[in-house]
């Protein structure tokens, strides 16, 4: 079956949507100074006068996280919008979901590692050209480590879900030593 615009559409909209969040955040409204003195804002007036340097620390926590879980996500709903788009271009001649194949697919994680990898480096590279901003290639590794460790997590719950389906769905109970007291 050929993909029309409907069914890329609906498979894709969530990954467009994701990297115009990404695109926005790469504005010079989400620089360091602009996010630092919105959370000491926030946290004065929550808990009265905060040290800023706590903030400044936590403000770069915060970041950091966000760049991970951020490309994290672009690479999970890429990963999805591509396995979706697959089910339905293929008539398999069986129910969908049977297989291992049909959960994870070597290819999928790759090209969504792959998009991630470019968003990530043409994002850093248009840091570089706005004032308060900088790019740094630190910054690409970090969101590529939030996209594979996602994708590795996809590959491990496709696993269990099939070894514990094939396995009559109950894990075996682990053995444990038996600690006599005295």
């Amino acid at each position: 079956m050929k993909p029309n615009l409907r069914m890329i559409a609906r498979n894709w909209w969530p990954v467009v949507l994701w990297l115009g969040v990404i695109r926005l955040e790469s504005t010079s409204f989400a620089s360091a100074r602009n996010t630092f003195r919105l959370l000491l804002d926030v946290a004065n007036f929550l808990f009265g006068r905060v040290d800023p340097q706590v903030v400044f620390e936590l403000d770069h926590a915060l970041r950091k996280s966000g760049h991970f879980i951020g490309y994290a996500v672009l690479s999970g709903l890429t990963f999805l919008a591509l396995r979706n788009t697959y089910r339905d271009r293929v008539s398999l001649g069986r129910r969908w979901g049977q297989t291992f194949g049909d959960c994870w697919q070597l290819e999928w994680a790759l090209i969504a590692i792959l998009l991630t990898v470019v968003t990530a480096s043409m994002d850093e590279i248009h840091q570089t050209f706005l004032p308060f901003r900088t790019g740094r290639w630190q910054d690409v590794v970090l969101d590529t480590s939030g996209a594979f460790a996602l994708q590795l997590a996809i590959y491990l719950a496709c696993q269990l879900r099939f070894f514990f389906r094939d396995s009559g769905g109950v894990p075996p109970a682990p053995k444990l030593p038996i600690i006599e007291s005295e």
